[in-house]
């Protein structure tokens, strides 16, 4: 869109002092912008042109092999060159049909140039002509931003910036929040209903990431049938700091807005931005003071979950309902790397998308919810009326996580986030042990392997019990008493044993299984579990025996091994913490 603040090539030939010039072919071509001139007399001007360029030449330099313009002409459309002026009668007495068939097939515009007109002149008129567009567009988007600041320096919302813009392309006009998930549509009332349900189709009840194609500064068109007439729609994005906070779309019912005015806009849609800016920072601020009130809620001290009760009204907190903890946990791989600038945005952005998803959520969930956002985690707060069955709670919370990660999907961070659910709790007091469920739930779906992003905590087995804060230190002993002597094995010797241990559970310690499961030889499957019944002291026909190397393998799917420190003990040959 840059390049449309020039002159189309039609106009250049309007001028006096191209009166006597003709157009050879590629005339629908003619509405091509120029922004910049450039003389090609070098067989390689195709390593230096630019978009927007319009060519100048005597074809001196391809003369003798003018069908080379058969290979240029393709290069310089894909590349963006406006059109190729030509004198013909010097070097060349015309051009070849082949030629003037590839130019009418690409669209390119080719100018024959009279011989008395100078390249000097040529140039200095039509860098004359795309200046004086230039400083007129210069013009129209200061007085178009000015316009802007007063609307948004006296409180102005959406909807006036929407009129604004409305009368100056004299079309409808709608501006989508992509954060907030909300929007504004000016347009007269046979198309309003028509209009709100295309936005609502797009970008609110979408199913797919349809909106995946737009990018920064570059405006898209598309196509709405509208009472049986198509109606050219167009998408300019809104950007600030690298961060979509959504789209100016304007429906082009007269088809003639001016590609000058999409400049405009385009121009001042950071400004644009500012207003999404300032509602986020407006919600970033009652944010805070809902999610100190939910952390204090949460918490296992009587004084602060009695702070928090003081506060219940104002935030809609019914004490006498029941409710459960839904914990959206951005994953540690991305909230760890945000130590430099590059980073920092990268998490900056993952948030704003986590903030779309949660308001988008809301904006369709029916019961009763409250909700905060911390940098690396959304707490939800489910209530549900006394006499709901507690099978339905959780139905119900479960499908909540699996519509959140449905929108997750939609804004392509479902596999950044992990979504843990806690039981569900009648007495406001015991709410801490719902939020703690859920982290344990978030927790464990770390430390899998699986796909699965939504954990229930009645979901976790025996990890409910291996995952409790109070039990570590006793589960870490517990597993370096019962593998640790393999662990270390493993670590100095590199001997695959607990890999082949936990495959040997995992097949129901069926050495063959385990041998095709691990692709190794069935004599080297052999060797290993000898091995580790040697080293680990381990006899698998004693019952207790194999339940406690059953237990430890699942501790590994709580502990992180890394962290756990195995030291070789050289006068009893045992290997120890």
């Amino acid at each position: 869109m840059q390049n449309k603040v020039g002159v189309k090539v039609s106009e250049i030939l309007e001028l006096e002092f191209f009166k006597n010039a003709i157009v050879l072919c590629g005339e629908k071509g003619l509405d091509n912008y120029i922004a910049k001139v450039n003389v090609m007399e070098v067989p390689d001007i195709i390593d230096w042109v630019k978009p927007g360029e319009f060519l100048l030449t005597t074809a001196y330099s391809i003369k003798d092999d003018i069908l080379k313009l058969n290979e240029l002409i393709p290069v310089m459309k894909r590349i963006g060159v406006a059109g190729l002026g030509i004198k013909t009668k010097r070097y060349i007495e015309k051009l070849p049909q082949s030629v003037l068939d590839t130019a009418n097939a690409h669209d390119l515009p080719v100018i024959s140039i009279p011989l008395d007109l100078s390249f000097g002149d040529i140039i200095s008129n039509i860098l004359t002509s795309v200046v004086n567009r230039q400083m007129k567009v210069l013009v129209q988007i200061d007085e178009f931003n000015t316009r802007l600041k007063e609307i948004m320096l006296r409180g102005g919302e959406l909807n006036e910036i929407a009129l604004m813009i409305e009368g100056v392309v004299n079309a409808p006009v709608a501006i989508y929040e992509e954060i907030f998930k909300d929007y504004v549509c000016v347009a007269e009332d046979r198309y309003r209903t028509a209009l709100n349900d295309i936005i609502e189709s797009i970008f609110i009840k979408k199913t797919s990431k349809s909106r995946q194609g737009y990018g920064r500064n570059d405006i898209k068109e598309h196509e709405d049938i509208i009472d049986g007439v198509t109606i050219k729609r167009l998408m300019i994005p809104i950007y600030s700091d690298d961060i979509s906070y959504g789209y100016v779309i304007i429906w082009d019912v007269n088809n003639n807005i001016p590609d000058a005015t999409l400049v405009m806009i385009e121009a001042a849609t950071s400004l644009i931005a500012l207003n999404s800016s300032k509602k986020l920072s407006v919600y970033e601020n009652e944010n805070k003071h809902k999610i100190d009130f939910i952390e204090e809620l949460l918490s296992s001290q009587e004084t602060q979950q009695m702070r928090a009760v003081e506060k219940a009204s104002y935030f809609d907190f019914n004490i006498g309902h029941i409710y459960g903890v839904l914990l959206v946990s951005i994953d540690k791989t991305y909230t760890e790397v945000a130590i430099t600038p590059n980073n920092a945005k990268m998490l900056k952005q993952l948030n704003s998308k986590l903030i779309s998803v949660v308001e988008r959520l809301h904006r369709f969930y029916k019961g009763e919810m409250i909700y905060g956002n911390k940098s690396d985690r959304v707490i939800f707060l489910l209530g549900y009326d006394q006499s709901v069955d507690e099978t339905c709670m959780k139905k119900n919370m479960l499908q909540v996580g699996e519509e959140l990660l449905k929108f997750a999907r939609l804004e392509n961070i479902h596999n950044k986030i992990s979504i843990g659910l806690g039981r569900t709790y009648g007495d406001y007091k015991d709410l801490y042990k719902s939020y703690r469920e859920a982290q344990r739930s978030v927790h464990k779906i770390g430390l899998s392997k699986e796909d699965n992003k939504i954990l229930h905590f009645d979901e976790l087995g025996i990890y409910r019990i291996l995952s409790n804060e109070e039990v570590q230190p006793e589960i870490q002993q517990f597993f370096i008493e019962t593998l640790g002597n393999i662990v270390a094995y493993d670590r100095e010797k590199d001997a695959e044993l607990l890999e082949t241990l936990k495959m040997y559970y995992a097949c129901g310690c069926n050495l063959k299984r385990v041998s095709e499961e691990m692709y190794t030889h069935y004599n080297t499957v052999i060797y290993r579990i000898q091995r580790i019944k040697e080293i680990g002291n381990i006899d698998f026909s004693d019952p207790n025996v194999s339940l406690n190397v059953h237990i430890a393998l699942k501790i590994l799917d709580v502990i992180n091994l890394d962290n756990i420190i195995i030291e070789k003990n050289e006068k009893e040959s045992t290997w120890k913490r």
